[in-house]
């Protein structure tokens, strides 16, 4: 089991309720690097007007699915069918391709300066439209409703992860303030009853890319986490929660402080699975130099968050 933590004291409660939260998610993050919130705010109906939006999505016939396609390898948003990623690969895997199709959707708000402003054509490509899908014109609102949710979630994560590392509440408020950050909806199909090939997996052993990833999933099995003490362990849903865990980038801004934990989705029975996971990113020009305590060394150089964010993304495509 994750550790589960109210974030209602986080924003609801004293300074020291809020102190007491802080460390918690400094535990978590140090420890397993994932964790379960409660108490966040996002209302169920946010949650489950996506979630009937992304079944209906997925049960369109495939040729209204492939109308809103990816238009070429490495374009960010739209559809990608069965097999057409592996993200073991951004770690140097080798895994086959993974056993899921997604929806992926970019940032729903303008872009902090204009296309024609941007040099740089990675970045131009995190504000690359968006596909929606004609014959299901109810998707567009219900995803954009909860990429607004997260989006206000992530900013209360990331307050606490600056009190979780004592640092001033606002740290990263004027680094993650324009962010693209991007939704995902993940279909895990159903599978014949011989399952999968044996290292054939619904998502190849990874870490996720960004700050931290906020992911809500329809409860069924099979999503893992590597822990140094117990190898694969299950991560078990929880009622009404949401579930956290740090990206690479957070990992490399707290010199590693912090654990950016593999995890995997493994074939588990044969039922149809979905769940909807938000990556939240900084801004794109945001200078990440690491958090150092009194006499430690930075174990990374500084770079920028955006160009961290498109080599791991661009190393996925097949």
């Amino acid at each position: 089991m994750i550790p589960v933590i109210d974030l209602e004291q986080l924003t609801e409660g004293s300074a020291a309720a809020a102190q007491g939260v802080s460390q918690e998610i400094d535990r978590a993050c140090r420890d397993v690097g994932f964790f379960a919130v409660v108490g966040h705010g996002v209302r169920n109906e946010t949650i489950q007007r996506l979630h009937q939006q992304a079944v209906a999505f997925f049960d369109l016939p495939l040729d209204d699915r492939l109308a809103v396609a990816m238009p070429e390898p490495g374009y960010p948003y739209g559809y990608n069918p069965i097999e057409a990623e592996s993200l073991n690969r951004s770690i140097g895997g080798g895994a086959a391709p993974d056993a899921k199709e997604t929806f992926n959707i970019g940032p729903i708000g303008p872009p902090p300066r204009s296309l024609a402003e941007m040099s740089d054509r990675e970045e131009r490509a995190v504000y690359s439209p968006n596909l929606w899908p004609a014959a299901l014109p109810g998707l567009r609102p219900a995803a954009e409703e909860y990429y607004r949710a997260m989006s206000g979630l992530s900013g209360i994560l990331m307050e606490g992860f600056a009190l979780a590392l004592g640092l001033p509440v606002d740290t990263f408020e004027s680094l993650t303030d324009q962010h693209g950050s991007a939704l995902r909806l993940a279909h895990y199909p159903p599978l014949a009853d011989d399952g999968l090939s044996e290292g054939h997996f619904r998502a190849g052993a990874h870490t996720d890319y960004g700050t931290l990833t906020v992911l809500w999933t329809d409860g069924g099995p099979g999503l893992q986490v590597l822990l140094p003490q117990s190898g694969w362990t299950d991560v078990e849903p929880v009622d009404g929660g949401l579930i956290v865990n740090v990206g690479d980038l957070m990992a490399r801004w707290t010199n590693d402080r912090w654990r950016s934990t593999m995890h995997r989705v493994v074939p588990v029975g044969t039922a149809r699975r979905l769940s909807i996971p938000f990556f939240h990113n900084a801004n794109w020009d945001a200078r990440i130099e690491c958090i150092v305590a009194d006499g430690d060394v930075p174990r990374y150089p500084p770079t920028t968050a955006g160009r961290h964010l498109m080599g791991k993304f661009r190393s996925t495509v097949m």
